[in-house]
């Protein structure tokens, strides 16, 4: 699997940095960015945790 982002449509909520069980996200310039990608677990936290749909597993 792959997890995908879609920048344009983050809202900078933190949700996702929020839910991540081992910290891969974090919020810069209003913006969810994947600080550690090497760190994803791939659980799937984080697209639960996206109000608007940016983040996927595929």
């Amino acid at each position: 699997m792959a997890l995908n982002f879609n920048a344009d449509c983050c809202i900078g909520c933190g949700n996702c940095a929020d839910v991540c069980p081992v910290g891969v996200w974090e919020i810069k310039d209003g913006k969810a960015v994947m600080a550690r990608p090497d760190e994803c677990i791939e659980c799937g936290a984080c697209v639960d945790g996206c109000p608007e749909q940016c983040i996927s597993l595929d």
